[in-house]
């Protein structure tokens, strides 16, 4: 088996995860913001649609939640019943009303214009065992656990420690556990189980009534196992925490652990980097010079398998049969590390021998034998088309990473000012490994810009703590967005190319000094530096004098000084 590792990377704005196999990016997950999936909610319906056959809930969040019939139901329907779906449902009206007040937990994040997917049987997952507060009992094993002793002997003592009423499933994560590994789940579990109770007594609808774990802590507890060689994380405050978890769920990997003391940031060292920037493009080289090309739509993905250059064989047969199982193992990889969802339809080279064809689907399933979303691959036709669908659990990595280009009019796609900054984080504390000046200048546009500094100044204060130098931010219209200067020297000396504002000082802000970026408080930039006045409209359209009452090295606060009455 391959060597599989996990790297942590920790800033101010984001956390980002990867999972390497046999050193090359596998998986990649980031963490901007609190993701809802997993999260426990006191909801009250607020419509019921009998057209879609589901309800839609609010429960506190930006969007009301998506509640179908089939997840209404709080006893799980069986398994025929879900094959013959709409036949076997009640009307979603017998099921829910208009005002209903009950627990749902978010199984699907929003994604675009679709809001979240959530269930009313909640589901608490611990390292080796989930349990379902659903009342049937029912007893399941994963399917990813082949070994059919094992199984056995893991469903039996399942059975032995299952609380009444409740269903458990026993995760990949539990092979070889004894009885009082178990038995310790389910004492965690079921002491989760009634602080959600009593939490649900305490709150009014529409209210979070519990929270899943971030980022970190969630691959801790479903990722990280005897099969990592390693876990490496480049942030002292994470490692202890991950040090303390470890210690309780699973101490004979504490070796494993490892505190990141490279000079250059750790994605770089493990060549992240560069896989994470591949991942963003449509094309995708295979080994023999064959390619792929990825195209993802609002209602699927398309992959296109090509032959390109390949070389590698004699025959035609033959270069199609090698590009196309090149192609399987390379989707797998593609649809794990880029974490789409969904419809998927890929277009293999077409294959005259059903051998050929069998081989490849075969490659496929194999593939995706490592994937830790439930996928389903349906057959594949005499012009190579084959369907399938992959769990889809929220954003895609490119959702997460592109967003629509400025300079194209949204055709296509650009980084997102979050991750352009965090490229000008990275590259920084590679220039001051290298570059012993005192201070940095750094030209950036307006949106990377404020991305970079962060509200009130937060962000770029802790970079600056953590490369222990002065970082002097500049927002300044660039002709592509993705374009950005740093400039080293000493703090006399930028300064005096960029000077800052004096508190007490009355500045006249022109139209042309507005910056037209997301936000309610207006923003303007004076030369670069960048004014932030709260008390004033981003709607506003005509000058305005302010007067600075607090000015950093990247960011100064105003107010209003006429204001009218």
């Amino acid at each position: 088996m391959e060597q599989s590792q996990i790297i942590v990377n920790v800033k101010s704005t984001e956390t980002r995860v990867a999972i390497l196999q046999g050193g090359r990016l596998a998986e990649l997950m980031i963490e901007r913001e609190k993701t809802v999936v997993g999260n426990v909610y006191l909801g009250r319906v607020e419509n019921v649609v009998p057209a879609l056959d589901a309800a839609f809930v609010d429960c506190g969040i930006d969007r009301n939640v998506f509640l179908h019939v089939s997840d209404a139901m709080e006893e799980e329907p069986s398994r025929a019943a879900m094959r013959r779906k709409m036949d076997s449902f009640p009307p979603i009206k017998q099921v829910v009303k208009k005002g209903d007040e009950f627990l749902v937990q978010v199984t699907k994040g929003p994604v675009e214009s679709k809001g979240a997917r959530a269930t009313r049987r909640i589901s608490l997952p611990s390292r080796n065992l989930v349990l379902m507060a659903d009342g049937r009992g029912k007893v399941g094993v994963s399917k990813k656990i082949d070994d059919n002793e094992e199984r056995s002997r893991l469903r039996e003592l399942a059975q032995k420690i299952k609380p009444e009423g409740f269903g458990m499933i026993v995760r990949t994560a539990a092979v070889g556990a004894i009885q009082t590994d178990l038995e310790g789940d389910v004492k965690f579990l079921m002491k989760l189980w009634r602080s959600i109770q009593g939490k649900e007594k305490q709150v009014k609808a529409p209210a979070l009534v519990y929270e899943d774990l971030t980022l970190v802590f969630e691959v801790l507890r479903d990722i990280f196992s005897p099969n990592m060689e390693k876990l490496v994380v480049d942030d002292k405050v994470t490692y202890d925490k991950v040090l303390n978890i470890v210690d309780n769920i699973a101490p004979h990997l504490r070796s494993r652990v490892e505190l990141y003391r490279g000079k250059e940031p750790i994605f770089h060292a493990y060549g992240v980097e560069s896989e994470i920037d591949k991942a963003c493009r449509p094309k995708v080289g295979l080994p023999h010079g064959g390619h792929l090309n990825i195209e993802t739509t609002e209602a699927l993905t398309a992959i296109d398998v090509n032959s390109g250059k390949f070389t590698a064989s004699s025959n035609l047969q033959d270069t199609v049969l090698r590009t196309n199982l090149e192609a399987a193992e390379e989707i797998a990889r593609q649809l794990r590390l880029r974490d789409i969802g969904g419809i998927i339809v890929i277009d293999f080279i077409d294959m005259d021998k059903a051998e050929h064809r069998d081989r490849v689907m075969t490659a496929l399933r194999n593939a995706f034998g490592t994937d830790r979303m439930r996928t389903r691959i349906m057959h594949i036709t005499k012009l190579g088309l084959v369907e399938m669908t992959r769990k889809r659990r929220g954003e895609s990595l490119t959702q997460q990473l592109l967003t629509s280009c400025p300079c194209c009019g949204g055709r296509g796609k650009v980084l997102a000012p979050t991750t352009i900054a965090a490229a000008i984080a990275a590259e920084l504390w590679q220039k001051a490994s290298d570059d012993e000046s005192p201070a940095f200048a750094v030209v950036a546009d307006p949106s990377v810009a404020l991305a970079l500094i962060g509200p009130e100044g937060a962000a770029i204060t802790q970079v600056e703590q953590r490369l222990g130098r002065e970082v002097f931010v500049r927002a300044v219209l660039q002709d592509h967005p993705e374009n950005f200067e740093i400039v080293p020297g000493t703090v006399k000396k930028i300064k005096a190319e960029h000077p800052l504002l004096r508190v007490g000082q009355v500045v006249q802000l022109k139209e042309e000094d507005f910056l037209h970026v997301e936000g309610e408080m207006l923003r303007a930039a004076v030369k670069g530096y960048v004014i932030e006045v709260p008390d004033a409209s981003a709607a506003r359209d005509q000058p305005i004098k302010v007067r600075i009452v607090e000015a950093q090295r990247s960011l100064a606060r105003a107010t209003q000084a006429e204001k009218k009455r």
